[in-house]
């Protein structure tokens, strides 16, 4: 009986020791665990305030400046011409909905980019004009010619 006592008595007390030292690691987890969430919150309180952020946020610009300005189209020109009266100022000439310009002689010259469209505004005409693309770029030298008689209502002349 003496083997067993003794063999119980150093179970215990190695359960005591494991029992301990359980207490000790969960303690330390614990406090662990509060003083990271403790952190966390504090620097999310920090990184709200706009003049922290300011020095947090530190973004750089990759690449390199152009220097001057690069075109990524080619610009082009356009010249329309009334054909049958020598000015008509009721007669607009929109350029992607906005108004470039109107008749007030009998040519009107836009500069236009890729992908602009071209219109006819003769929604206030009273009469009917003949207007006639007599200049383009050279990107552009399949509308050279077109011509368009204009009653009324919005004409589109070119597209792209």
């Amino acid at each position: 009986m003496d083997t067993n006592t003794t063999e119980t008595a150093k179970n215990t007390e190695m359960k005591k020791v494991q029992g301990k030292l359980a207490e000790g690691v969960e303690r330390l987890l614990k406090s662990l665990f509060l003083t990271f969430f403790i952190l966390l919150v504090l620097s999310q309180a920090v990184l709200t305030d706009p003049a922290v952020r300011a020095y947090n946020n530190k973004e750089t610009i990759d690449g390199v400046s152009l220097g001057s300005e690069a075109y990524l189209f080619e610009p082009s020109k356009m010249e329309l011409t009334l054909s049958n009266i020598s000015y008509c100022p009721e007669l607009k000439v929109m350029v992607n909905g906005d108004v470039a310009g109107a008749f007030f002689t009998d040519t009107i010259l836009l500069e236009l980019k890729e992908g602009d469209v071209v219109e006819l505004d003769a929604t206030r005409l009273l009469v009917t004009a003949d207007v006639q693309i007599t200049a383009v770029s050279s990107n552009k030298s399949e509308l050279l010619g077109r011509s368009f008689e204009v009653g009324g209502g919005i004409v589109k002349v070119a597209e792209g």
